[in-house]
């Protein structure tokens, strides 16, 4: 009987090279193409059009190790909604006179109400500091990332249950004046935006740091920005009632 061995020899010598060939094909097939990522500054002109194409939505404003005031409403944290031009809605803590607050403001046609948390009236008010000014086109939240400059596309992250683009940079804290009502000017400020990946929407801004003089140099604003679209009725309520 003839010797198996040169058949399996030979069989060895095929198989290897196929086998490889083969291996390379599947792990091209498994892992495809990479997405190509768009640049900083495009997903950034994206978002200030598609978030001021928005007429209504949620928002939370939150400031952690901010300044202290002791004169008007300051305010450090807000969960709301808003009207596009100049109605706003929210449950609202921080500080009045000085004093802790936690109450409800209402915000329309360009005057301040705020519920006194003891009487439970309206009154007006004046908020030195407007932390949801970004219904205006021009100014707020859209100003910030429009001025925003060094952007640079960290990664990604879930948001809201959504993927969105993590962007790291720098605005200037006369980008934030309309936002947070402090002194103009062209000092630097660290800033990081959180943009849907499918809307093109922004969904959260953060500043970190020094905004005016006197904040703590960990001073950290953060704003989360939802429910896109949602209507939600905002009028002016009836003072001392």
């Amino acid at each position: 009987m003839r010797s198996p061995v040169p058949f399996l020899r030979h069989a060895r010598s095929v198989a290897l090279p196929l086998g490889g060939i083969l291996l390379a094909a599947l792990c091209s097939a498994c892992g495809g193409k990479s997405e190509p990522q768009p640049s900083a500054r495009a997903v950034v002109t994206r978002a200030a059009t598609a978030t001021q194409a928005q007429k209504h939505l949620h928002f939370v404003f939150d400031e952690q190790h901010g300044p202290t005031s002791t004169s008007g409403v300051h305010l450090v944290f807000a969960e709301g909604d808003i009207a596009v031009p100049d109605r706003i809605k929210a449950d609202v803590s921080g500080t009045f006179q000085g004093i802790p607050l936690h109450s409800e403001l209402i915000v329309a046609g360009g005057k301040y109400y705020l519920k006194d948390p003891f009487t439970g009236k309206w009154r007006p008010v004046s908020v030195s500091a407007n932390p949801v000014a970004f219904f205006d086109p021009a100014k707020g939240v859209l100003a910030v990332i429009r001025q925003a400059t060094q952007l640079e596309l960290v990664g990604s992250e879930k948001v809201g249950g959504a993927d969105a683009y993590h962007l790291k940079g720098k605005t200037t804290v006369g980008s934030i004046t309309p936002l947070l009502g402090n002194p103009p000017g062209t000092r630097p400020v660290d800033v990081e935006l959180w943009v849907d990946k499918g809307t093109g929407r922004l969904v959260r801004l953060r500043l970190t740091g020094e905004v005016e003089s006197g904040d703590p140099a960990d001073a950290v604003r953060t704003i989360e920005i939802s429910r896109y679209g949602t209507v939600v009725p905002i009028a002016p309520p009836r003072t001392g009632s």
